[in-house]
């Protein structure tokens, strides 16, 4: 819901380069291909080897300099998740200063929309009063609830969740919880009232089953009443 994604992804993906070198090094120093090496198999069961050993990192050929690319990257990141102090101290790091970039943006917070904020809301408080869990954390909801006018607010969908997409919404037939007197428009298989939700409650469930206890999302079966049963089982999961 906010920036942590983001920097989840770029943190991973700053190790990629290393895995390319490393991918990169064991095709050019193909063997079979640069240096003609072919290791007949005697029978059909066995696996041929690619005659790439420790020993060979040692013989000079066309990969080798990716090789010591790589090593050499290896290093750096190492240095600079175990040692970045000692190195920062000695000066053999890039500049302390941080680069400020203004684009004239606000914080995301202060860019979503009333109506977002509100869909948001709503949803993760009606999951978590109803079934027991919830999409987003208590303290995101809590600082959505407290919102304030947006200037510039964001223009499209704020939100990853595929229910907050109105595409999504129409093609899975789901009724949103800020919808006024959503029950009166859900119609469902029985004549029981109270349980009317749970028809459209079913969409949003299987598209946040991520969030769900294992054991519950693996015991519990879309019947009549579900809801009451599904609550009970998030509660004794949480209590056990």
């Amino acid at each position: 819901m906010d920036d942590k994604m983001t920097m989840n992804a770029m943190t991973l993906l700053s190790y990629t380069p290393i895995m390319f070198l490393f991918n990169g090094y064991w095709m050019l120093s193909n063997r079979q291909m640069f240096a003609n090496t072919v290791n007949q198999l005697t029978y059909s069961t066995e696996e041929m080897s690619s005659s790439h050993f420790w020993s060979t990192l040692a013989d000079l050929n066309q990969a080798t300099p990716m090789l010591m690319i790589a090593v050499a990257f290896v290093v750096i990141i190492m240095m600079r998740v175990f040692a970045y102090e000692l190195m920062s101290s000695w000066g053999f790091t890039i500049s302390t200063n941080v680069i400020e970039v203004d684009e004239n943006l606000p914080l995301f917070f202060k860019s979503v929309k009333l109506s977002d904020a509100d869909w948001l809301v709503k949803e993760a408080a009606y999951l978590e009063k109803t079934y027991e869990f919830s999409f987003a954390k208590q303290s995101l909801v809590d600082r959505l609830d407290a919102w304030e006018l947006a200037k510039k607010p964001i223009s499209g969908i704020a939100w990853y969740n595929l229910l907050a997409n109105p595409a999504y919404v129409r093609q899975f037939n789901y009724i949103q919880v800020d919808v006024p007197q959503r029950e009166d428009l859900i119609v469902d298989g029985d004549d029981e009232e109270g349980n009317d939700c749970e028809q459209s409650d079913m969409v949003s469930i299987l598209i946040n089953l991520a969030y769900v206890k294992e054991h519950v999302a693996k015991e519990f079966e879309f019947t009549a009443g579900y809801s009451r049963t599904f609550g009970e089982g998030m509660r004794n999961e949480k209590i056990n």
